[in-house]
């Protein structure tokens, strides 16, 4: 199922890619980015709080919506297939999601090397300098990135020197980033408990199909609706009715694919049913040649 899919993927995305730009990216808005971290040995400027703020909301707002459409799929397919199928399906999405669950939990920790978050700050003294290098020349609108402003930035050796942060600081960022990964296995999570209910739903279903086994139609899918439709309008079967009295045709698909067991799809077999419709009557023809007649029920009383 493409929603399913689309959900896990995005369920189990790195996030923090969202996060930071390279830091050798052309006109980076310092507005935004403001903390220098190396990452996977490479160099970048992450968001500010509110910055990332912003972009987690965006991430879970856009799989929340991503986890409606997956569910959505699911009870749609279920409605209209034999809950036998879907045994494995729910198995392996469920496993699937929980080692995507697994990764994520070493995602809350983001001072952690096993998180997918872990950066090292830099907290080299002359790059923090940049940031007040800058602020001060846009003021008066004369900043301009000069060789050796650049040359500072590419040749920072991210050295671990006592920290310029405050305690606090660093904090309310740990706490900003655990966010996302904290959000984003709630909502797997949730997820598993929606698909242990469908389980459930499914073998409550072939519970009931095993009490109450349909019946084995042996005929062609044409003959069930042609049969029972002249047998229902014949008076030897009291159908669905309207509130008109007429035959409900579509409710009366739905009755026989429920006790029939037949590869026939309801809105098919509603048209097979319904002597107004012509695929009733190209079946009418094929049996008035073979002579078949089934008489009104007035007739044999």
């Amino acid at each position: 199922m493409k929603n399913v899919n689309s959900f896990i993927k995005l369920l189990g995305e790195n996030y923090y890619f969202d996060l930071i730009i390279d830091t050798q990216t052309e006109g980076i808005d310092f507005s935004k980015y403001h903390l220098p971290v190396n990452y996977q040995n490479n160099y970048y400027y992450e968001l500010r709080s509110n910055g990332i703020h912003l972009k987690r909301r965006e991430i879970i707002n856009k799989i929340k919506s991503q986890y409606q459409d997956a569910l959505s799929e699911i009870y749609i397919n279920l409605s209209s297939q034999d809950p036998e199928n879907f045994d494995a399906f729910l198995i392996f999405n469920i496993e699937a999601i929980k080692l995507r669950l697994k990764i994520i939990k070493a995602d809350f920790y983001v001072d952690s090397k096993q998180s997918r978050y872990y950066s090292v700050i830099d907290d080299n003294p002359a790059t923090q300098d940049l940031e007040t290098y800058y602020l001060s020349k846009t003021k008066n609108d004369e900043f301009e990135i000069d060789d050796q402003v650049l040359n500072l930035i590419l040749n920072s050796d991210f050295k671990k020197v006592e920290s310029l942060y405050y305690i606090g600081t660093l904090y309310e960022r740990s706490k900003a980033l655990s966010f996302l990964p904290l959000s984003l296995f709630n909502i797997g999570h949730n997820f598993i408990i929606q698909l242990m209910k469908i389980q459930q739903i499914v073998n409550d279903l072939k519970e009931e199909k095993q009490v109450n086994p349909r019946i084995k139609w042996s005929g062609k899918k044409t003959h069930i609706g042609y049969f029972l439709g002249t047998l229902a309008i014949n008076g030897f079967i009291d159908a669905p009715k309207n509130k008109n009295g007429e035959i409900n045709f579509t409710a009366y698909a739905k009755l026989i694919k429920q006790n029939f067991d037949v590869e026939v799809d309801q809105d098919t077999l509603r048209k097979y049913l319904n002597p107004e419709d012509d695929k009733h009557q190209e079946n009418k023809n094929s049996f008035d040649k073979a002579k078949s007649h089934i008489p009104n029920i007035i007739e044999v009383s």
